[in-house]
C-alpha cells in the first residue's frame, strides 16, 4: 500500500513524469479519472491506493508483454495474474488478491468503454469466471507458476525480468530501517555499535560530520554504513545478512513468518547492495543518470537524489548501488576532487588493494571495497578536503604468499579463539591469527606441548603487526591467560622469524591495520 500521507492523485503524475511512454498503455487522463469516479462513488482512500497499484501492475505487465489493453483477452489476463505474482514483490496471486485486481481491471474496462477508448469491456469478468471458482483459486499457484493441469501456459508465459519490482520501495524501506535500528540498539550490539561509531567519527575527528546538513542527516549516514558496510565482531556478517538470516530464514529462532513472507525479497535485494565510488558521464532521457564505477570502469545506470542542474565537474559520488544496480540508497556523497587529487587517490587506492591481494588475491575491487568500506571512505574525504598525504609506499618479501590449510582442531587455534574473545577481539580478526598460526605450524615440525604460549606468541605477533591496539605487552600477557611475559615473547620471536614477519604485513593485516598505513 502506498504511503496515505500522499495524495494518490500525486502518485499517478509522479508515475507518468518519470516515463512518459506509461500514456502508450493506458493515459494517464484515463487512470486519474477512473479514480476520481472511483473516489465518486464513495471509495475510501485506502481503496484508492490498492486500485492504483492494481493500475500500475497492469501498465507493468503490458510493458513486458509488448500488448495493449483493447488487445487483451482472458489468457492474457491470466497470464498477467502469474507474471505479477513471478515479478511485483507485494503480489501474491491468491484468490482475494486476484479477485481485487481483476476486480479493479472491470472498473476500468467498462470506463474505458464509456470514452470509447476500446470495444470490449467483458474481458476481466471473463478471467474471473474462469480463475475464481468456488471460493478457491484456480490455474494459477501462489508462486506464479501454473498449475500441473495447466503446465503448458508456461511455454507462452510472459517472460520474467531480472530483478523484482518493489511498487512502494520508498516506504517499504522506511518502514525496515525502523525494524532494523530497534533490532541494533539492543544491548547484544552494543560492543559493535560502539566500535562502528569510533571506525566512522574517532578516526577523522568528525571532519565527515561537517559535510552534513544536520545531526540527522549525521545519524542516517552512520546507519548507512553500520547495516551495510560494516562487519559484526561476533560473526563477521554485515548487519543486513545477519539481521536477514536470524529473522527470515525458518532454522533461526527470531524466524518470523508473516515478517519474512512481507520483507524477505526487499532484505534479499539489499543484501546484495555494495559501497561504490563511481562518476556522472550524462543524463537519461527519463532522468536517470549513466555512470562509471571510478575504480573498476564498469558502466550503470541509475537513479539518483540529484538535481541535472547541479554542478558535478570533477565529482565524484560515493554510495550504495543495489536493485540490479540500477537504485542508490538515500545517503549519497557527492564530493568534489580536482584531477590531480584523483589521480593520487586512485593511486593509493590501487596500492592499498595491491597490498590486501596478497592475502586475498582473488579479490576484486567490489570485494577490496567490501572487506575495506573505511579505507575508502576517509581516503575520499581526504582527499576531497586538500590534505596531503604521503605516497602509500611499502614493500614487502611475501609476494607470493599461498596461505596453509587450516586445523581447526588444532590446541593451540582453540586456544587463540579462548584468548582473544572474552577481549572481543572481531571474528576477522582471529581468523587472521589462526591463519598466521597455521603458516607457522608447517615449518615448525614438532610436537606443540604447551598451547598456550605458542598461542599468545601468535597473537603478540598479529597486534605487533598491525600496530592498531593500545596494548602493551603486560596486557597482552594479561590476555593471553597470563603467560610468562618472557616466555611469550620468545614464542613470538622464534614465529615472527621463521615467518618472517614484517610491519604491516600483507598477509595479517586488517582493515584498521591497511587505514593506519594509509594515513601513515
Amino acid at each position: 500500500m502506498n504511503n496515505e500521507k500522499d495524495n494518490v492523485y500525486d502518485l499517478v503524475e509522479d508515475f507518468y513524469a518519470h516515463d512518459e511512454g506509461w500514456n502508450t498503455l493506458l493515459r494517464q487522463e484515463y487512470a486519474e479519472g477512473f479514480l476520481r469516479m472511483e473516489a465518486w462513488k464513495g471509495k475510501k482512500n485506502s481503496d484508492l491506493y490498492r486500485s492504483w497499484d492494481n493500475l500500475t501492475m497492469l501498465c507493468l505487465y503490458l510493458g513486458s508483454a509488448e500488448t495493449f489493453l483493447g488487445d487483451m483477452n482472458a489468457d492474457d489476463f491470466i497470464d498477467c495474474i502469474a507474471w505479477c505474482g513471478r515479478n511485483i514483490s507485494e503480489f501474491t496471486p491468491d484468490y482475494k488478491n486476484t479477485q481485487d485486481f481483476l476486480e479493479t481491471c472491470d472498473g476500468l474496462f467498462k470506463y474505458l468503454k464509456g470514452k470509447n477508448a476500446i470495444s470490449n469491456d467483458t474481458v476481466p469478468a471473463t478471467a474471473a469466471e474462469i480463475l475464481l471458482q468456488e471460493g478457491k483459486m484456480n490455474i494459477i499457484l501462489p508462486d506464479g507458476s501454473f498449475d500441473e493441469a495447466n503446465a503448458e501456459r508456461a511455454w507462452n508465459a510472459t517472460p520474467d525480468i531480472p530483478a523484482k519490482i518493489f511498487l512502494n520501495i520508498g516506504e517499504r524501506l522506511q518502514e525496515l530501517l525502523e525494524v532494523l535500528h530497534r533490532f541494533f540498539e539492543r544491548e547484544y550490539f552494543r560492543l559493535d555499535l560502539d566500535r562502528a561509531a569510533f571506525l566512522y567519527y574517532g578516526i577523522l575527528m568528525g571532519y565527515e560530520d561537517e559535510k552534513k546538513d544536520s545531526i540527522e542527516e549525521t545519524s542516517e549516514c552512520f546507519w548507512d554504513y553500520f547495516l551495510f558496510d560494516y562487519h559484526l565482531l561476533r560473526s563477521d556478517k554485515r548487519p543486513l545478512e545477519f539481521f536477514y538470516e536470524r529473522t527470515c530464514l525458518p532454522e533461526s529462532d527470531d524466524y518470523d513468518e508473516e515478517f519474512a513472507k512481507r520483507n524477505r525479497d526487499v532484505l534479499e535485494e539489499l543484501c546484495k547492495a555494495r559501497l561504490a565510488i563511481f562518476k556522472i558521464d550524462s543524463y537519461t532521457d527519463d532522468g536517470a543518470f549513466y555512470c562509471t564505477d571510478w575504480l573498476s570502469g564498469e558502466k550503470y545506470t541509475l537513479s539518483l537524489p540529484l538535481e541535472e542542474s547541479e554542478d558535478l565537474n570533477d565529482a565524484i559520488l560515493l554510495g550504495h548501488i543495489f536493485y540490479n544496480e540500477s537504485m542508490i540508497m538515500n545517503y549519497v556523497s557527492c564530493l568534489k576532487i580536482g584531477k590531480v587529487a584523483q589521480k593520487r587517490l586512485f593511486n593509493t587506492l590501487k596500492s592499498c588493494k595491491e597490498w590486501y591481494n596478497i592475502q586475498d588475491p582473488a579479490a576484486d575491487w567490489e570485494a577490496f571495497i567490501a572487506r575495506n568500506p573505511m579505507l575508502l571512505r576517509h581516503m575520499v574525504f581526504l582527499y576531497s578536503a586538500f590534505v596531503n598525504l604521503n605516497n602509500f609506499n611499502y614493500e614487502t618479501e611475501h609476494k607470493n604468499y599461498l596461505p596453509t590449510e587450516i586445523d581447526y582442531k588444532d590446541r593451540v587455534i582453540l586456544r587463540i579463539r579462548q584468548m582473544m574473545e572474552p577481549y572481543h577481539f572481531a571474528e576477522r580478526d582471529i581468523k587472521l591469527v589462526i591463519q598466521l598460526w597455521s603458516d607457522f605450524k608447517v615449518k615448525f615440525c614438532r610436537e606443540v606441548r604447551m598451547p598456550d604460549i605458542w598461542a599468545a606468541g601468535a597473537i603478540f605477533d598479529f597486534i605487533k603487526t598491525n600496530g592498531v591496539y593500545n596494548y602493551d605487552d603486560e596486557k597482552i600477557a594479561e590476555l593471553c591467560h597470563n603467560v610468562p611475559l618472557d616466555v611469550m615473547r620468545r614464542m613470538a620471536k622464534e614465529i615472527w622469524v621463521t615467518l618472517g614477519i614484517e610491519k604491516h604485513d600483507p598477509r595479517y593485516i586488517n582493515e584498521e591495520g591497511i587505514l593506519l598505513m594509509a594515513l601513515s
